[in-house]
């Protein structure tokens, strides 16, 4: 089970207090518990994507990503995921030395 861990921690803000998801199952309860009248595709996304990666049809990372996607979505994403730099992160960081050529 240790497989279902999260390598990066999401954390969700709900009524000013965040949380952190840690691991696929947390984010299934956490899922579980969303008011059904504000669940649409993205949640059913989310809610496959983890119950697949628990049945081993799915990689946790795949899991996470649905999820973050869901928060994201549904405004609760406490910060950026910070996850895996992108090149675009990579290219907008200023020259060493603030200098211009």
């Amino acid at each position: 089970m240790a497989g279902l861990a999260f390598l990066v921690p999401v954390q969700v803000k709900i009524d000013d207090a965040v949380h952190d998801i840690n691991t696929v199952r947390e984010a299934l309860v956490f899922l579980n518990q969303w008011p059904k009248p504000r669940r649409g595709p993205v949640y059913s996304c989310a809610v496959r994507s983890c119950n697949a990666a628990i049945s081993g049809q799915m990689t946790t990372d795949q899991a996470r990503q649905a999820f973050v996607g869901f928060a994201r979505i549904a405004g609760i994403l406490a910060k950026s995921d910070f996850s895996a730099p992108t090149d675009a992160k990579v290219a907008e960081r200023p020259p060493k030395g603030g200098g211009f050529s």
